[in-house]
């Protein structure tokens, strides 16, 4: 059996109990405040890792679409000439 993310009790399915659930869900409204709690850590955890700054992909894009740009340039230039010719 998998064990709960917060209170490593064991649960059937997915990574937390409903207990720890509804815990983190309380805490989030307010109605919940016992920060030595094992769902508010892993609130907390998850939290801070959802709020991290993620790592920048604008340069493998800028490299496709250069590589896609090149591409559709060579291909009308090598429709003009064939044109040009016939």
């Amino acid at each position: 059996m998998a064990k709960c993310n917060g209170c490593k009790k064991e649960v059937s399915e997915g990574k937390l109990c409903s207990l720890c659930i509804a815990k983190m869900i309380s805490y989030h409204d307010g109605d919940y405040n016992d920060e030595n709690d094992p769902a508010v850590r892993l609130y907390h955890e998850t939290a801070a890792k959802m709020n991290s700054p993620k790592p920048s992909s604008d340069g493998c894009a800028l490299v496709l679409f250069a590589i896609m740009s090149l591409s559709a340039i060579l291909a009308a230039a090598g429709i003009g000439i064939g044109n040009f010719i016939s």
